[in-house]
């Protein structure tokens, strides 16, 4: 195997273990595919062109942009997909200025969970 191959093989591998979703996901995964390769062609050439430069730099630029507007206006999304799942339940399980204690085997149902699948009726709603 080539190492063009087997480099290619490794990446797709890493891109396949990762489990933590956030907002920024999308993005990040367009720096790798777009700013990398654009990089990388800009080091073997002499004397790049300004576009080529601006295709490397823009997604890295929207990263960093989208990460400082989540840090500031909503927190929460930069957080994995199963944390706000489980926020979430938490936040209904407490109910404010409910009486009744909550019970303590539905505390540890949700903090057990790994993925927790909504109904599809529910998932359309969304």
């Amino acid at each position: 195997m080539s190492l063009r191959e087997t480099i290619a093989t490794k990446a797709i591998e890493a891109g396949g273990r990762l489990t933590v979703r956030s907002a920024l996901n999308p993005v990040l995964w367009l720096c790798a595919i777009v700013s990398v390769p654009c990089a990388v062609i800009m080091a073997l050439m002499s004397s790049p062109p300004f576009i080529l430069t601006f295709l490397a730099g823009a997604p890295v630029a929207a990263a960093v942009f989208g990460f400082f507007f989540l840090l500031v206006f909503d927190r929460d999304k930069l957080q994995s997909e199963d944390y706000q799942l489980r926020k979430s339940y938490l936040e209904m399980i407490e109910q404010k200025g409910d009486v009744e204690a909550t019970d303590a085997t539905a505390v540890e149902v949700v903090a057990a969970t790994d993925v927790i699948m909504l109904p599809p009726e529910r998932e359309a709603a969304q």
